[in-house]
């Protein structure tokens, strides 16, 4: 692989905050108390390698792939995502020898350029810490790895709470990871946000009954996000302003 720092091209796309709709006397959102994050392309910048290498792994290998085809597949577990590939490139796509190939490449890259992390994080954690919300992380990728890969990037302990995609027997875009990372906070999904980059983390946001806060990375929100999420960022220095008219500790008596 390159040692040029890697780029992604994406389009571009105008980022709105979404304020919570009136249902009765409260609002939809009203109660949270935890917030999920994702990991790759949320709280490190590191989908964009991971778009590149599955790019250099199928075209090392003999096999195509769009780059339509590298990103619908950001966060989606293996049970997913090779009956995709081979739907769309057919049954000889040999989606575990790419994928192997493509962890290979990561590796590679991180080990020789480090992790970056996503600007505003310490900020919205300490927002989190003053506002006694809990936090995790829901990850595609392994608990051990993810771990790693924190660290790389100055976060290492700043996360106690980490659920890895092999801690799930169905990953995302289901919603099983979210739901016991809820669950490891104490909380019930629908009392917790989740953070996500992708369609697919998404999709298992809202499924296990979390709101779902977009920042995009790689893509533009789809059609309907405005409507069906919580909110969209641009960063997460903008989660943090989305998150403040809104919170309050739990329990705590809010017309105080």
């Amino acid at each position: 692989m390159s040692s040029a720092p890697l780029a992604a091209t994406t389009a571009g796309f105008c980022v709105t905050v979404i304020i919570p709709k009136p249902v009765g006397e409260k609002t939809m959102y009203e109660g949270y108390a935890g917030l999920i994050f994702d990991m790759d392309g949320t709280l490190l910048d590191t989908e964009k390698i991971y778009f590149q290498c599955w790019l250099q792994s199928a075209k090392e290998l003999g096999f195509p792939m769009s780059e339509e085809a590298a990103l619908h597949v950001r966060s989606c577990c293996a049970a997913h995502a090779e009956p995709y590939f081979r739907q769309l490139y057919g049954t000889d796509f040999d989606y575990y020898k790419v994928r192997d190939r493509r962890r290979e490449l990561v590796s590679q890259y991180i080990a020789a350029h480090g992790v970056e992390q996503k600007p505003g994080i310490a900020a919205l954690l300490e927002f989190c810490k003053q506002a006694g919300l809990a936090y995790a992380v829901a990850t595609a990728t392994s608990q051990e790895l993810a771990r790693e890969r924190l660290a790389l990037a100055g976060l290492d302990g700043m996360f106690p709470d980490i659920v890895g995609g092999d801690q799930v027997k169905h990953g995302k875009p289901d919603p099983d990871i979210y739901v016991i990372a809820a669950k490891a906070l104490g909380l019930p999904p629908e009392e917790c946000v989740a953070i996500e980059d992708s369609p697919n983390g998404i999709a298992a946001g809202l499924d296990a009954g979390c709101n779902v806060i977009l920042v995009p990375d790689l893509t533009p929100p789809e059609p309907g996000d405005r409507e069906r999420l919580f909110g969209i960022a641009e960063n997460l220095e903008e989660v943090t302003e989305l998150l403040k008219p809104v919170c309050h500790r739990r329990g705590e008596d809010k017309n105080a």
